[in-house]
């Protein structure tokens, strides 16, 4: 058993990184919905179904990364109760 990668502090601070990890990439994909939504509602009659399906495909990257994170956070809430 290496102590310094299995004490509780150690797992502690895992489980933060990640959840930081897990939040910034959920704030990410947040960002490029507010882009993509942008490139859709600024394009052209020609472009607009192409962008849309952007818009589309940009909300569910977002959709899985909150998930992602929100499973982190109750994986966290276990640990910690």
């Amino acid at each position: 058993m290496d102590t310094a990668t299995d004490s509780p502090t150690a797992v502690v601070q895992w489980a933060v990184d990640e959840l930081v990890e897990r939040y910034l990439s959920w704030h990410e994909e947040s960002f490029a919905v507010w882009m993509a939504y942008e490139q859709w509602t600024d394009s052209g009659r020609g472009e607009r179904r192409l962008a849309y399906a952007g818009y589309l495909a940009a909300l569910d990257r977002e959709e899985q990364a909150a998930r992602t994170y929100a499973g982190h956070v109750g994986r966290i809430r276990r640990l910690a109760g």
